[in-house]
């Protein structure tokens, strides 16, 4: 793991070398932390010991934490972390390296650097292999770098290790405005593809179209019929699908010969429907695939980091791919992140502040 974790961290800091240090560390670390914990149910504030980084690993003191909805699926006991993680909620952070373990030698202390976690976001402190840590690109901040890991290899998960998507493919994605919805797309332009995103509501048509991503306002007709109007009844070559078993007909209806259906969420459901119909499926040579993130292996997330900084960091350095932040709220008011996340009011990512970036 060590292994895996310095040829990570060697191949990232040789194309995007290492920004200028932040802060100082010489303080001594504290022996607790404020965290956000689930209680019965709920979340609650908490003071916890300070997490330690084993060999291998850097202890990060958390800056921003990126809010995805899969924090919302852990508290309601439908998405438990992966075994030997944190129990607590959080799956991307940026912050500054408080501590070194062992045999870690491509970061110093203070660096700034954004982190993919298996959990333990919502803390003041986070203990994260080095191999799921960056350093962050040029031009970007730290609470705009909170927002890219979790997004970032999610994204290249389902475009390009699934999805195989090529310059001149035509790709659906749902949730277009979403935080994961609004990098995706923009890394699938960037990738050379037409990009289709659902949307609900005007506004966020109107938002996600200033991307040059045609949107697709499910409150005004059904998605699928809508997009085979607009590609003149083609269809298109990948689908990017958070809904689940209830649209896997229509799915599998919009895919050209040879398409490829990632699922990646069931935000409808995860019962397919009785008549559903998978001709289609063998007469178009269609595949489907489903994947995850968080319970992948360590290796293979350092692998997927590696990815992200050689797909992704370039276009935001150079501007092709703009990170929207919809909002920002205190640690404490993590119940309220989650509110927004639950009531689809957002467009762009939400953040937790953790730490000032001037303290």
């Amino acid at each position: 793991m060590v292994g895996e974790a310095q040829k990570t961290e060697k191949m990232c800091f040789a194309q995007h070398g290492r920004p200028a240090i932040s802060i100082g560390m010489e303080k001594p670390l504290p022996t607790t932390m404020r965290a956000m914990a689930i209680t019965g149910g709920e979340l609650e504030l908490a003071h916890l010991p300070l997490p330690a980084p084993a060999a291998g690993e850097l202890l990060v003191r958390v800056a921003y934490v990126g809010v995805n909805r899969a924090d919302i699926l852990q508290i309601e006991g439908n998405y438990a972390p992966p075994e030997g993680a944190s129990p607590l909620l959080g799956l991307e952070v940026s912050g500054w390296v408080a501590a070194l373990g062992d045999g870690v030698t491509a970061f110093q202390l203070g660096d700034s650097v954004c982190a993919l976690l298996g959990g333990g976001g919502y803390g003041e402190y986070v203990a994260v292999p080095a191999g799921h840590v960056l350093h962050l690109p040029k031009g970007i901040d730290l609470k705009t770098a909170a927002s890219l890991p979790e997004a970032g290899a999610t994204s290249i998960i389902a475009l390009v290790q699934e999805g195989n998507l090529k310059a001149g493919d035509r790709v659906l994605i749902h949730g277009g405005t979403s935080g994961v919805g609004l990098l995706m797309t923009q890394i699938a332009k960037s990738l050379g593809a037409e990009v289709f995103a659902t949307v609900g509501g005007p506004q966020k048509a109107a938002f996600l179209n200033r991307f040059g991503i045609t949107a697709i306002d499910h409150a005004i007709a059904p998605f699928a019929e809508q997009l085979m109007s607009l590609t003149n009844n083609e269809g298109v070559d990948v689908i990017i699908d958070t809904l689940g078993g209830p649209q896997l007909a229509n799915h599998l209806r919009l895919l050209r010969r040879g398409g490829r259906l990632v699922s990646l969420a069931m935000l409808e459901g995860g019962e397919i429907p009785a008549g559903t119909k998978m001709t289609r499926l063998l007469m178009n040579h269609l595949q489907w695939r489903g994947a995850t993130l968080r319970s992948r292996s360590a290796s293979e997330k350092a692998a997927l980091m590696n990815l992200v900084c050689e797909h992704v960091w370039p276009a935001l350095e150079n501007g092709a791919i703009k990170p929207i932040i919809d909002c920002c709220f205190a640690l404490n008011e993590a119940k309220k992140a989650l509110n927004r996340m639950q009531e689809r009011l957002h467009m762009g990512k939400i953040l937790l502040e953790v730490a000032p970036v001037n303290n």
